[in-house]
């Protein structure tokens, strides 16, 4: 089988998070073929492949080429990493687009970053800034040998060690101040911890070491359930219920919080279907 990898508008750090995979990967390369990757082999044309391990989403004229190609010639794409699933970080500033001269020599930027199926048919979706190794490896060795791959319905707090400390909470942050008791919830401390409406399978390495939760994952089948649901409908009846607060407080408090919520998420148009409140672009 030939196995392929590309990087688009990315910052390399999901290739990073591959290649720690370490034997278990060597071993899977032995056993089939590279016929393309620009971190592995010196080959500058895409060849046809059976599965393509695709990172980044798709930011200027080049990249849709790539994306274009890749889709007309391969078998099976995985959008690996929340840009490639979601638009990521680098669709959270969407920027107009810059005049390139001819002859330059520089791709035209497109109007948008967009998420790699919104060019190409993917088979497999593997979110997170980077996913951990495990998974892009789950992910592919699946493809690869023919088996469906695991589905991660859970939330991030599902996976989280921390206890959840019921109570009223004056006001949220993202920022730590005095920081919270090392073994309590963060979102019960006054931290803005997005695990409850975050799709699970990282084991909660962020929380788990006192760092919020940033939804690089991105909406947990709960909250995409339905057109009534969204990160920010469903983090404000959480917060409501678990720490006490009415929930018109609650939604005064993260309305200020909103862009950062859809950090992630912003150029997904699932994700967007399922906004119901404004969140401004640019």
């Amino acid at each position: 089988m030939y196995v392929a990898t590309a990087a688009l508008c990315a910052c390399g750090g999901c290739h990073c998070s591959l290649m720690t995979v370490g034997e278990p990967f060597i071993a899977l390369l032995a056993d089939n073929s590279i016929s393309y990757s620009s971190h592995f082999v010196d080959r500058r044309t895409i060849a046809p492949s059976d599965v393509v391990l695709v990172t980044g989403g798709i930011r200027n004229a080049e990249e849709l080429e790539i994306a274009s190609e890749i889709g007309r010639t391969s078998r099976k794409v995985i959008a690996v990493g929340s840009c490639a699933v979601y638009g990521g970080i680098p669709g959270a500033g969407d920027i107009p687009p810059v005049e390139v001269e001819d002859g330059s020599g520089l791709p035209a930027l497109l109007p948008r970053l967009e998420p790699l199926d919104t060019a190409v048919p993917v088979e497999l979706y593997v979110p997170g800034c980077p996913p951990p190794p495990n998974l892009i490896f789950e992910a592919l060795k699946s493809v690869v040998e023919g088996y469906s791959s695991i589905r991660f319905d859970s939330t991030v707090c599902s996976d989280c060690p921390r206890r959840v400390q019921r109570g009223p909470v004056r006001r949220w942050t993202l920022h730590p101040g005095t920081g919270v008791h090392g073994a309590d919830c963060l979102l019960s401390g006054g931290m803005m911890c997005l695990g409850p409406v975050t799709r699970g399978g990282c084991r909660a390495s962020c929380p788990a070491r006192g760092a919020v939760c940033a939804g690089c994952r991105g909406p947990s089948d709960a909250v995409l359930s339905s057109q009534l649901h969204s990160m920010y409908a469903d983090m404000v009846k959480y917060v409501g219920l678990t720490c006490g607060t009415r929930e018109d407080k609650v939604a005064r408090e993260m309305a200020a919080l909103l862009r950062w919520m859809y950090l992630f998420t912003r150029r997904d148009p699932v994700t967007r279907a399922r906004i119901r409140e404004k969140v401004v672009d640019g």
